[in-house]
This record gives C-alpha cells, structure tokens and sequence, in this order.
C-alpha cells in the first residue's frame, strides 16, 4: 500500500433534513506500516474506516483516495451521501508491530425519502388475532376467525409480497398493550429469528341488520357483516415501530345467523363478506410490503465460532454463495436531549456466504482471519 498524494476533498451530497435522527457509525481500518511510515499509513487506516462508515450508510464512493475534516492532509475521498455527515472524529489509534489500526465515528442524518432496498427479503413474524368484542363473534360461530385471518395474511404474504414474507404465525393469541409491544417485539423477534414483528387485532366482527323499506311486505331485511383490523408492525432488532394500519368494510352478509360456519371453508371465503376480506388482506400485505421496502435486511448471528458464524437469514431471503457481508453491533441510545438515537459499530472483516440453508446460512472471513470479538445477536447485512 501507498499514500496517495494530493489535495483533501471531501464530496459530500448534503440534504438537510432535520426531522430525522442521527445515528452514530464507528469503524475500524488497518493498513500495513511501509518503511516506517506511520504518518501516511496512518492516512490510509483512516480512509478505509471512513469509507466502511458512509458506504454502510447509505454513500456511494465514486474515488476511494481521500478524506478530509481535518483528519487526513494528503488525499482525497469523493463520497456522495445518501446522508448529512454531521461530524467525523478519530476515536482511537493502535500500532502495532508492521501495521495501525485506526476508529472513526461518523455522525450521520439519513434521509429518508431516498431508497436503495437490500435485494434480500426481510422476515416476518406474527401470531393468531384476538377478537375485541368477542361476543360479535356469535354470528356463524367464528370464535377462531382472527386465527384464519392471520394465516391468510401469511399465505398472501408469500404469494405477493417483494420486500419481505411473513414466515411464521405463532399459534396463540397476543394482545399486549401498546407500551409492552416494543418489548414483546425484541423477544419474539429473537425467538423466531425474524428482523420484524406484526402484532394484530380484531377491533369490529358485528352483524348489522338494515331493515327493509319497501312497500312489499315479503321483503327481507339486508344484512351486513362489518370487519374492522389493526396491524402495528415492529423492526424486532430497534424496536422502532415501523407501520401501523387500521382498516374496516362492509360486506354482505348471506348466511343464517344461527348457521355455524368454518372458518376455513370455501363457503365463507367465497362469499361476498369473504371476498371483500382478501380483498383487504391483499391491500394490508402491499401495505406492509412497501413499509419495509426501504428498510435494510439485517440477519442476526445466531452461532459463533473461531472461523465461522451462523447468521439467521438464508435462501428464503435470497442469500447466495459468495454475497460479501459485514458485520456489526447495534446499539440504542439518548441524546442529552432525550432524543433516542442508534449506533452501529462495524467490525473491520468481511464475511463471505461459504453455505446456505433456507433460514440459515454459514460466513467465513475470505482471508482466513478469526472472527473471536463476534458474538451471538451481532447482526450482518449486505451493504
């Protein structure tokens, strides 16, 4: 390696955009001490932690031969930001016997409006969907509706969705409160090694009745069933709430009232109350669908090992042999202005896929180098 020599020029696109939050990127780079050079050693170390930083945010490096803000004096990093770099700093310098290893913190703004989706699906859990006002449920006895919406929303998830699928329906009823759902997001998240948590309820099941105005005394009154949802979906590894919906219709309503009906049955399903329900599953998965569209697919490290980890995304995501990953810890926490804020610090190896499964896939360092200071629940994404 060399020094590249030249003038500082730090090439930032730079949108303000105050309402999002800063989030923290520390990196690490190393390069080899030629010749006793520390200083432009040194330089490079730096250059390569700041380009880990911005590329994991979101940047696009047009010239990797610079960086600036004071930190470097020779060259030149030409970097556009899908972000508003706020402040880089040195944190920290190690040398060693032949080379130095240098830590750079970098505070970033992203921007929101701005999309560049992960090409791997993003997984999702649920569970079965309580129902409110349970009593409503009399009609055509469906107690167990809320169980058939929730693996119809998966069916259709899986049929549908691009950006991520619902893989697993826990078999039971949740309904915490609102302030117990980020929690409950973390640990069922972890459980079923899904990045996102979709928590659902059964708000209207009632049977309106519509009496007939006519003139002909034989006329039958109209009857309505009348559905009302809410789903509140969770990234499980932030705890940030990600979208939340709420939807109602109305749909006629042709059985007898006394006539108890399977949930399941193509009876229902092809009745017009039944139709108009996939009709709103089918908008809620596209809804859904597009709230993670721009979210980034983390997979979480779910065994470690001296030379390989085990990650919890797989084929079902759309990981290969051979994708590049890297590695990092993820880490929540409040500004002096009671602001809540993330920091990412990024491990300076690089992963490679070596295996794949469904759900599940190996990575090695492509250099060989032990991957010791990686630990379960660290995350890998490709950036």
């Amino acid at each position: 390696m060399s020094a590249v020599k030249g003038h500082i020029l730090f090439l930032i696109l730079m949108v303000a955009n105050f309402a999002a939050q800063a989030t923290w990127f520390e990196a690490s780079g190393q390069a080899v001490i030629h010749d006793g050079n520390k200083q432009a050693a040194r330089q490079i170390a730096t250059q390569e932690a700041i380009k880990q930083a911005l590329m994991f945010s979101g940047a696009s490096v047009k010239n990797v031969q610079t960086m600036a803000n004071g930190l470097l004096e020779d060259d030149t990093l030409e970097i556009t930001s899908s972000g508003d770099v706020e402040h880089i700093e040195i944190i920290d310098e190690v040398y060693h016997k032949d080379y130095v290893t240098v830590s750079i913190r970098a505070d970033i703004f992203p921007i929101e409006t701005q999309c560049a989706a992960s090409d791997y699906k993003k997984s999702i859990v649920t569970t079965w969907y309580d129902l409110q006002k349970r009593q409503q449920a009399a009609a055509g006895n469906l107690y167990d509706f809320g169980k058939t919406f929730a693996t119809r929303l998966q069916l259709e998830s899986q049929k549908s969705s691009k950006f991520g699928y619902i893989k697993q329906v826990e078999p039971y009823y949740l309904k915490p409160l609102q302030s117990e759902q980020k929690n409950i997001a973390y640990e069922l998240s972890r459980k079923t090694n899904s990045q996102f948590v979709i928590f659902g309820e059964i708000d209207e099941f009632s049977i309106e009745r519509i009496p007939n105005n006519s003139w002909n005394p034989w006329g039958k009154d109209t009857i309505t069933r009348n559905l009302a949802v809410t789903l509140t979906m969770y990234d499980g590894n932030s705890g940030d709430m990600v979208f939340r919906n709420h939807k109602t219709m109305s749909a006629p309503w042709h059985f007898d009232l006394h006539q108890s009906i399977d949930s399941n049955s193509h009876m229902l399903w092809n009745s017009s109350f039944g139709l108009a329900t996939q009709e709103l599953i089918e908008k809620s998965i596209e809804e859904v669908d597009e709230a993670i569209s721009c979210q980034p697919a983390y997979g979480r490290v779910i065994t470690t090992g001296n030379e390989s980890l085990i990650i919890n995304i797989g084929s079902q995501n759309g990981v290969k042999t051979g994708d590049q990953l890297t590695l990092f810890k993820m880490n929540q926490y409040y500004s002096p202005q009671g602001e809540q804020r993330r920091q990412f610090h990024l491990h300076p190896e690089k992963v490679t896929v070596v295996e794949v499964f469904a759900e599940t896939a190996i990575v090695k360092s492509p250099t060989g180098a032990l991957l010791m200071n990686i630990q379960a629940n660290d995350f890998a994404a490709r950036q």
